[in-house]
């Protein structure tokens, strides 16, 4: 069966916690967990590139209109 997910790479996200705008660079599943994963892209404090892996449940996407 296809994975199938309403995210795409360049997809912009927040932490449901809070946190930094990040520009999703991979969507789809991984071997170790269930469910939809996401390798995101974002600048720190300094402007220095951070990436970091995100079960997609933790991310709030944002919506552009």
């Amino acid at each position: 069966m296809p994975h199938t997910t309403p995210y795409r790479p360049g997809d912009v996200f927040t932490l449901k916690s809070g946190g930094r705008l990040m520009t999703a660079t991979w969507v789809g599943p991984v071997a170790f967990a269930p469910g939809t994963w996401l390798i995101c892209e974002w600048l720190d404090d300094a402007g220095k590139p951070q990436q970091g892996m995100f079960d997609a449940v933790t991310l709030e996407p944002i919506v552009h209109v």
